[in-house]
């Protein structure tokens, strides 16, 4: 018996290659031989003619030749459908994919004889590798604290403390008046039912309707009057919307504001123990802090900006969409928790005129990642402890108590993540040619001209 020679390679199954038209895209080129196709497409008319039922044949009797017939070419479509995943695979398998996108058919050729033949194509991270970080000109400015600013904070504590007292006179603005709010019935009496009781408002605020600031100045405590609100069409109340309403209002009560005299005696209200001086060094420290930071977070932008400006960056569409999309959700998060109502209008400008950001966050964001990689820049477990440490010792927390509340959840995950932007600044800033200038200039409106 002579035994079959023929040894030539038989065809993959799935044969797949690899095409990266975009830094952010690549093509799977699938082929799947014919073989495959018919082995997979045998095996659905198989359980097609087990699972048949014809006028005239037993359940699972009716010829294969017929079933074929009838079936076929819905059969081909679907044994199409269950390769193609078969093919995504061994493509990401194969070529070590790591996509943002679910993959996209394309020019699919699918003869009724040969190789099948198709395309996969998805968005993946860009791979990108920064250069010509070193020397990069970052402009600091000097730390200030002015006694205007130091003299605003005293100003805001002062407000804090204020207290109402009650007046026998008219109402002037920043009084605050107790008072009780009826709405008008449908017959134009008032509706008692619901009355708003001892409701308190500050003349002239700017939380308060326009039509309540206007009728409510001059008011004395007795006075009643009715006052009509006109609510604009896009209030926020479906129900108020272009409607007009009066409400009969009762003064009950004039209150002027007074906020409490600049001395020790308020400082120590403020902070135990302190007076007046040293209060007012607390709060110019703080404010020194808060300055650092600020001028921090400027070279930091500096950097980002000479970066991006030094290296092209190609973004996956994808990427810059989710990205809006992640804002405009903030942003409806926001609205509702305002009562403001979600608008169309203001959802699309956002996503037109946030692109520009979008894009720069994103680019910046894979330009340290390369910097990260490439400089081999981590964060260690002792980094990590030291943050917690320093964290806990600002805001007066128990350390160990603090630590188990980072360890938890993703806070330890949040913490890793900004100490690793920390060290990727500070490796950048080490090797930035930094000028000093004065306090007042205006860093980053310079470089956007």
């Amino acid at each position: 018996m002579v035994e079959n020679q023929n040894t030539e390679p038989q065809p993959k199954p799935i044969a797949t290659t690899l095409e990266a038209p975009e830094p952010w895209k690549r093509v799977v080129k699938v082929e799947i031989s014919r073989a495959h196709f018919d082995k997979e497409y045998a095996t659905r008319l198989k359980k097609a003619v087990k699972g048949h039922q014809k006028q005239g044949y037993r359940k699972g009797k009716t010829p294969k030749a017929l079933v074929e017939k009838e079936m076929g070419g819905v059969l081909r479509m679907e044994t199409l459908e269950g390769l193609v995943p078969q093919a995504w695979m061994v493509g990401v398998l194969e070529h070590k994919l790591n996509p943002i996108t679910d993959p996209a058919l394309e020019n699919l050729d699918f003869p009724d004889d040969g190789v099948l033949k198709f395309d996969l194509e998805v968005e993946v991270r860009p791979d990108v590798s920064a250069s010509g970080y070193e020397g990069i000109p970052v402009k600091q400015r000097a730390v200030e604290v002015t006694d205007a600013e130091e003299t605003e904070v005293l100003e805001r504590l002062r407000e804090s403390k204020a207290s109402f007292n009650e007046v026998d006179r008219p109402a002037s603005e920043g009084d605050q008046l107790l008072v009780d709010l009826t709405p008008q019935a449908w017959d134009g009496e008032p509706n008692t039912g619901q009355t708003i009781q001892d409701q308190r408002l500050v003349l002239g605020s700017e939380n308060n309707l326009p039509a309540f600031n206007e009728a409510l100045a001059e008011a004395k405590a007795g006075d009643s009057l009715d006052i009509s609100v006109n609510y604009p069409e896009d209030h926020t109340n479906d129900s108020l919307k272009g409607q007009t309403l009066v409400f009969h209002c009762e003064i009950k009560e004039v209150a002027e504001k007074a906020v409490p005299e600049l001395n020790d005696e308020f400082a120590a209200d403020i902070s135990e123990g302190k007076s007046l001086d040293e209060l007012k060094q607390d709060i110019r420290q703080d404010l020194e802090k808060e300055s650092e930071r600020r001028i921090k977070v400027e070279m930091d932008q500096q950097i980002v900006r000479e970066l991006i400006a030094r290296n092209e960056v190609s973004l996956a569409p994808s990427m810059v969409t989710k990205y809006l999309e992640a804002g405009l959700e903030e942003m409806h998060s926001r609205n509702q928790t305002m009562g403001r109502a979600q608008n169309e209008e203001e959802d699309k400008e956002y996503m037109e005129t946030g692109r520009p950001h979008a894009e720069r966050s994103l680019k910046g964001m894979l330009l340290l990642d390369s910097v990260q990689k490439q400089e081999e820049i981590k964060v260690s477990a002792e980094d990590v402890d030291e943050r917690v440490k320093q964290i806990a010792a600002e805001n007066g927390f128990d350390v160990d108590q603090y630590r188990q509340f980072i360890e938890s959840g993703e806070e330890k995950g949040r913490l890793e993540y900004d100490l690793l932007d920390r060290k990727t600044y500070d490796f950048l800033l080490s090797r930035a040619e930094i000028e000093p200038v004065a306090a007042d200039a205006d860093i980053l409106m310079e470089e956007e001209k």
